[in-house]
């Protein structure tokens, strides 16, 4: 979902790392599933790409 919604976004891996405040090679890694990120950075994530983890109830 994360680099479905950067690559719709237009971004680099750079762009998004550098908004979320990590590494870019630290987001290759989780983009590759390599690493997890903490749910402090999963949250900064989400945040910068405006994905909405609970969505508004009706």
């Amino acid at each position: 979902m994360i680099r479905y919604k950067r690559e719709k976004l237009g971004w680099s891996q750079y762009r998004l790392a550098k908004e979320a405040g990590i590494a870019q090679s630290f987001m290759n890694e989780i983009e590759k599933g390599k690493k997890d990120p903490s749910l402090e950075v999963f949250f900064r994530l989400c945040d910068v790409l405006d994905i909405q983890l609970f969505p508004d109830e009706p």
